[in-house]
């Protein structure tokens, strides 16, 4: 009995709380909506800030050792 009673809270909680895991999700993909064209046009109109933005960020990836181990 005991066990069925902590079922119920729990999924009485998974309920409550799932409008707000909605709400992240939606603002997320909206936000990724909006940035990416966002980024795209930045590029366009200054390409050589955008090339030394991906200049850093490759050096950094490129400096950390790898997950999987050297080939």
């Amino acid at each position: 009995m005991k066990e069925l009673s902590k079922m119920a809270v729990f999924a009485v909680v998974i309920l409550a709380l799932s409008p707000f895991a909605g709400f992240w999700i939606v603002a997320l993909v909206g936000a990724a909506l909006l940035l990416l064209p966002l980024g795209a046009m930045i590029s366009m109109v200054f390409p050589k800030v955008s090339r030394q933005f991906e200049d850093r960020v490759l050096a950094r990836v490129g400096s950390t050792p790898s997950i999987l181990g050297s080939h």
